[in-house]
């Protein structure tokens, strides 16, 4: 019985990926039109989230969300979600209605027809290069400033234990800080189950419910620079404390 389930979700991994990579090939010329002009990029962010709903809808992934961000568009939010699976970013469009920078790893821009979606929409790290790694912080901080929300991992990548976080790197704390900025923690509850990041047969890998918790922001106006660690601390805890309940 083991293996018939192992064999399901495999069965169910490879149709995710063939569902990826068929509706991106439909999509692909309004990408390419919308993510080529930058006046049009605001549509390109729309077409990402339709795309991103249509195949959740279509593998059999619902999402449960508790919580919302204020509207308030004079105000922009850094956005600081638990990592556990790449699922993750599927959910984080479907979720968010209003327009984000969403903060991922080079290796994302190298995958043939995904690159030009991630280098247009989206701000590319390279984590083993510390001054590229601070250039694109560099570029969170201007994105942040013309009043564009910005999504980063605090953990960096995702967490190999799951539901178990990561420790925190400092770099979205300290831009908040810096800015001035809200940030807005985010749980998610199932995506590891939904998805494991694991290439073993019988990893996790299934449709069903994705859980996720907005949490109200926390304001950074009343901090200092020496409030950092404190800032970080407070995140990590807000956001474990809905996976321990």
């Amino acid at each position: 019985m083991k293996w018939v389930k192992a064999a399901l979700q495999l069965l169910w991994k490879l149709y995710l990926g063939l569902v990826l990579v068929l509706t991106l090939l439909l999509l692909f010329p309004l990408y390419l039109f919308f993510l080529n002009l930058d006046g049009l990029l605001y549509y390109g962010f729309k077409l990402t989230r339709f795309h991103s709903r249509l195949i959740l809808f279509l593998v059999g992934v619902r999402t449960d969300i508790k919580g919302s961000i204020p509207q308030d568009e004079e105000v922009c939010y850094l956005i600081c979600p638990n990592h556990t699976s790449y699922i993750d970013i599927l959910i984080l469009y479907a979720v968010f209605p209003h327009y984000f920078i969403f903060l991922g790893k080079q290796e994302l821009g190298k995958i043939p027809l995904f690159k030009l979606f991630f280098k247009k929409l989206n701000i590319l790290v390279n984590r083993s290069n510390a001054k590229e790694a601070h250039r694109s912080l560099m570029e969170v901080r201007e994105r942040l400033k013309k009043g564009k929300n910005v999504v980063i991992f605090p953990e960096g990548t995702i967490s190999k234990k799951a539901p178990e976080l990561r420790p925190f790197k400092n770099g979205a704390f300290r831009i908040a800080l810096e800015l001035s900025l809200p940030i807005v923690p985010v749980t998610f509850l199932d995506n590891y189950k939904i998805l494991e990041d694991s290439t073993k047969f019988g990893a996790s890998s299934r449709p069903g419910k994705a859980r996720v918790i907005i949490h109200p922001p926390i304001y950074t106006t009343e901090l200092k620079g020496d409030d950092l660690l404190i800032l970080r601390e407070q995140c990590r805890e807000v956001i474990a404390s809905a996976l321990e309940k």
